[in-house]
């Protein structure tokens, strides 16, 4: 892996985890079993990562493991499936805004 595969992957794990915790306000915000829309927000964004590191490999995989984790999740109940939905999405906001956080972050290096 090349040292801008690296940056790419750090800027959107960092992205992501970001977005987890302003996911993660609003839940809090939200009335409803705050316990199961966390689990569900941060089960999601767990498999994001998971998706991102493994960008390089088959998408099948990927996907498959999204799958196997929403079924788990709906069959056993240990989180609210709208939130996991929500946390899984955050690789797609990340791969987005990957080249303003970018930019961001090496700002932010240069004024230290």
């Amino acid at each position: 892996m090349s040292k801008t595969d690296n940056t790419v992957l750090k800027d959107m794990i960092i992205t992501m985890l970001l977005y987890g915790i302003i996911a993660q306000i609003v839940c809090l915000i939200i009335p409803g079993d705050h316990l199961r829309m966390t689990a569900g927000l941060w089960i999601g964004v767990a498999a994001g990562v998971f998706m991102v590191i493994h960008m390089q490999k088959s998408y099948a995989i990927r996907y498959l493991v999204v799958v196997v984790v929403f079924i788990a999740v709906s069959w056993l109940q240990i989180a609210n499936v709208l939130t996991l939905f929500a946390g899984i999405m955050s690789l797609k906001l990340a791969a987005y805004l990957q080249p303003i956080m970018h930019k961001l972050f090496a700002k932010f290096k240069k004024s230290k």
